[in-house]
């Protein structure tokens, strides 16, 4: 084949020289036409199986046309079929085939050749049959290759942009989306999605505010849709309010950017919503916290008053309790003493719990917190509600912190004053019990709450728990957990366990806690102490119950005795068991109701 495939045919001298020569002009522009367009021609003969073609066809592979035979004879594999990549091969031989057999309209095929270097072009293929001029001729099959490597790679290279772009906007926290002239959405992120409260992309596409949102937010966001569109410019940073299937209250920063045409309107909108809930209920949280603070900061400064006025007549009990079990030795007078002490006991821990109760509400520490970061928010802060009312809020939470610190120095004074206090009653404890020791006196049994008591208990030790940074957990299960009995020597047996508990614990350990339950059964009240301190084995097991037996360096070793005693002077049992040293204890205490 020459490198026009218009030469194959044969030129008539019946029109003369005139028409030759105009054939000819023809045929040489033709040529140019094809060789500056870069294109190859090919020209296939079915009956030979001769596939010839042009110059350009071989240089875009990289190859020359010298290099191959001309000769006429079959060389379809050599020149294509040979080059077509393996992938390729089998479905553009079986198309070129079919339009052999049924040559309807425009051949057309699109596959991968293989260059002289190894790489792979793509290439599409375009052609027909050209009848034959004579009727006993063959019909041939003529057309042209062109590279579209390029134009293919370009396609790639854009539809993995938009993957990589979909990717990104379907991840982002915030809600994206496209609308088009009407105001339906024609794309929406997942999160944009989820915030409709679809199930998918599909649910919304096509549909306004109108139709997602069958209410005044729809109506809203329709509105704000047509202002943008009709006007051409943007809705930037609005707050808007909307309600998630559930009902619950949420918060946008929308905007929304019209797309110009070049017509001058808007044919697209292009909008971005960013969740503000977290920060609207931030700042709720933080006028509620104001407030509270405030509210705290009045009532320490009353419980201030109430310490003081409460240490004076605490100084003045102790002294007159203290002399009062000095002159009087005899066992009589020392049990009407034990029960004023007792009774004393009693109202000084409702005093401490009232006190603990106030110091808990004390959170010092958040307070400072919440002062730092808003000094460290402060610009963000002025950006939301403004500078001077940043600055002010600022000041106030100082002034808070200040308060709070001079209330709770003074609680702490208050505090440290009581603790001396509890350690002189203490001793005139000890004092008394030294004279009625092995006496069985006998007091009054009257109705009382065991979790009153332990209530009681925990208010007094409070400082030392504190002290020492033992966590303390008190489990009370609802029931009626009231029996007959001594107040003030039950008390004496709870605050023992709970001191011999705190006392075990090694102060360097990690897990420092004190677990005390308290449950009513059918025909029993529980009561069970689990403390994580230094455990015992088997055998000082065996002797904890034993008069004059001790564990600690400065024991008598009646503490225990006269716990199990007095617990079974109300109708009850007392066990302590551990699951070996290091393993902490558990103290069970039944009583009978």
């Amino acid at each position: 084949m020459m490198d026009a495939v218009l030469n194959y045919e044969e030129v008539s001298d019946n029109s003369g020289q005139q028409r030759l020569e105009d054939l000819q002009e023809t045929i040489r522009k033709y040529n140019a036409l094809i060789s500056t367009s870069n294109t190859g021609s090919w020209e296939y003969f079915p009956k030979t199986g001769f596939w010839d073609c042009n110059s350009i066809y071989f240089s875009m592979l990289g190859r020359n046309i010298n290099d191959y035979s001309f000769s006429g004879s079959k060389n379809l594999d050599e020149r294509w079929t040979d080059l077509l990549h393996p992938d390729d091969r089998e479905v553009a031989v079986s198309r070129f085939n079919n339009y052999l057999v049924d040559p309807d309209g425009m051949y057309e095929n699109t596959f991968r050749m293989k260059h002289a270097d190894g790489s792979w072009l793509w290439i599409r293929s375009s052609g027909g049959i050209l009848k034959a001029k004579d009727a006993g001729n063959i019909d041939t099959l003529i057309g042209t290759h062109t590279n579209i490597t390029q134009l293919i790679q370009a396609e790639e290279d854009t539809q993995q942009e938009r993957i990589l772009l979909r990717t990104l906007i379907d991840n982002l926290p915030d809600t994206i989306y496209v609308k088009d002239a009407e105001g339906r959405k024609i794309i929406a992120n997942k999160t944009d999605v989820v915030t409709i409260g679809a199930k998918s992309e599909a649910d919304v596409i096509g549909k306004t505010d109108l139709e997602l949102f069958p209410n005044e937010i729809g109506l809203r966001g329709y509105q704000n849709d047509m202002d943008v569109l009709q006007s051409g410019k943007a809705l930037l940073n609005k707050e808007e309010v909307f309600y998630d299937k559930n009902g619950n209250q949420h918060w946008l920063l929308t905007s929304k950017v019209p797309v110009i045409g070049e017509d001058g309107k808007a044919t697209r909108i292009l909008g971005i919503g960013h969740n503000i809930t977290e920060r609207k209920r931030s700042e709720e949280a933080l006028n509620n916290l104001n407030r509270e603070l405030n509210t705290q900061s009045e009532e320490l400064s009353k419980q201030a008053e109430e310490l003081k006025a409460l240490n004076e007549q605490l100084i003045k009990q102790k002294e007159q309790e203290l002399e009062k079990a000095i002159a009087q030795g005899k066992f009589e007078i020392a049990s009407e003493v034990l029960h004023d002490i007792g009774n004393a006991l009693v109202g000084f821990g409702s005093y401490l719990t009232r006190i603990n109760r106030g110091i808990e509400k004390n959170n010092l520490d958040s307070i400072r917190n919440l002062n730092l970061f808003l000094k460290g928010q402060q610009m963000l802060i002025g950006g939301a509600i403004g500078d001077n009312k940043a600055a002010a809020l600022i000041s106030i939470t100082e002034g808070i912190e200040k308060a709070q610190a001079e209330n709770q120095r003074e609680a702490s004074a208050s505090i440290n004053e009581l603790l001396n206090i509890v350690s002189h009653i203490q001793e005139i404890l000890n004092i008394q019990r030294q004279f009625v020791r092995g006496h069985g006196g006998t007091h009054e049994r009257k109705p009382v709450n065991i979790a009153n008591i332990i209530d009681d208990s925990r208010s007094m030790l409070f400082a030392s728990f504190d002290k020492r940074g033992v966590k303390l957990t008190i489990n009370v299960k609802p029931g009626n957990h009231v029996i007959k009995g001594d107040h003030t020597k039950l008390m004496q047996v709870i605050l023992n366990i709970l001191k011999n508990s705190l006392e075990a614990i090694d102060m360097e350990k990690k897990d420092k806690s004190i677990t005390v339950s308290l449950e009513t059964m059918e025909d029993h009240i529980s009561l069970k102490i689990v403390d994580t301190g230094q455990g015992f084995d088997e055998e000082t097991s065996r002797r904890f119950f034993e008069r004059g037996f001790t564990t600690k360096k400065s024991g008598t070793g009646l503490g225990l005795y006269n716990c199990r005693s007095i617990v079974e002077s109300h109708a009850g049992s007392f066990n302590i068991t551990s699951e070996g040293v290091g393993k902490g204890a558990t103290t069970l205490i039944k009583f009978a109701i």
